[in-house]
């Protein structure tokens, strides 16, 4: 198996680089919460023309019908550039579920969101009813989905409410305590649709994580080799210097992990589900660690607002809460233990 990316991939790498670069720069991302609907509506409809709602979907559907591979891709770009919209919950929910033949309703939508007609917040339902809300702003209905047995997915539309910048400023969030239901739809679904859902949410904000992470990694790198102290750079110092080395190969070792799962998961490996649970593992506790020690490095200018570092915590933290929500360290070390037994029988 190669981890190295095609050359149609190293060219998507550099399209969704070159555009966010531009197009979404760190000081728009600072200001997410202020964006209007009509802006942010906008810039979905210029993702939708570079294809990415359409990724995973299947090409007679009007997708791309390209594989979590090129997703992975594009989610760590975004993550890299603080996308201030939920692209990911976009790339996958719909269109995975429009691969698994549903009709009605909720093909419409995925037809809208791959069109860049309209994009829908990523709610979370809490067990006391309400919810939690990633992308809320006027305008934006929100979109949850629950298995609500082996076979059965329920899928909620909500009605728009305000956003406001929490933990992670670069994406706005809110929580409703008696959500407006708008639109409910059950639908029947195998366990592998179910699974594939479920794996290719982890999988990809995994990756958005390691972009975070990884351009915060950058950030110390480029900070430690410009400051000076006693005349010469603090990145000399073997404490400074050994910590940014020791983060690098963390996120490289979850960024590996991580291609060789959507490598598995595409190509239909019966060990796709145990490759997957490695992932959000690494992920956690390398972006973590990067993301603080990008905030030491900087020493004291790193927790103040003008700092771009901490805008990289922020969204690093969120993404590691989303993803210890599914399933904590624990959890996922005791089914990596029982997976890895179930292969050794």
């Amino acid at each position: 198996m190669t981890f190295l990316l095609t050359e149609d991939q190293r060219m998507l790498q550099d399209a969704a680089r070159r555009y966010l670069s531009e197009r979404h720069p760190l000081s728009l991302a600072r200001n997410a919460a202020a964006r209007t609907h009509a802006e942010r509506l906008a810039q979905w409809r210029e993702l939708a023309a570079q294809g990415w709602p359409a990724l995973l979907a299947p090409a007679e559907q009007d997708g791309l019908g390209l594989g979590l591979s090129d997703a992975w891709v594009v989610a760590e770009a975004a993550g890299r550039h603080l996308l201030s919209l939920p692209l990911v919950a976009n790339i996958v929910v719909l269109p995975t579920l429009v691969d698994a033949g549903i009709k009605g309703l909720a093909a419409q939508w995925a037809r809208e969101v791959m069109q860049g007609d309209r994009y829908f917040a990523d709610a979370s339902v809490r067990p006391d009813g309400s919810i939690f809300i990633e992308g809320a702003g006027e305008g934006v209905s929100a979109l949850s989905v629950r298995c609500t047995g082996p076979n059965a997915l329920l899928l909620e539309r909500y009605a728009p409410v305000g956003g406001l910048a929490g933990l992670d400023p670069t994406m706005p969030v809110a929580v409703v305590a008696r959500p407006d239901v708008l639109d409910r739809i059950e639908l029947p679904i195998g366990t592998e649709t179910a699974r594939r859902l479920r794996t290719r949410l982890t999988l990809l904000r995994s990756a958005e994580l390691l972009g975070a992470a990884a351009a915060a990694l950058n950030m110390a790198a480029a900070y430690a080799q410009e400051r000076r102290q006693f005349d010469r750079a603090i990145g000399a110092n073997q404490a400074i210097k050994h910590r940014l080395a020791d983060d690098w190969m963390a996120l490289d070792d979850a960024r590996l992990a991580g291609m060789a799962a959507v490598a598995s998961h595409d190509a239909g490996s019966e060990n796709a589900d145990l490759d997957a649970l490695y992932v959000p593992l690494l992920a956690v506790e390398g972006g973590r660690r990067a993301v603080q020690n990008a905030i030491q490095t900087h020493g004291a200018m790193g927790v103040t607002w003008e700092c771009d570092a901490h805008l990289y915590l922020k969204r690093v933290l969120r993404l590691a809460a989303a993803l210890h929500a599914q399933a904590s360290c624990a959890e996922l070390l005791e089914r990596i233990w029982e997976g890895g037994a179930a292969i050794a029988a």
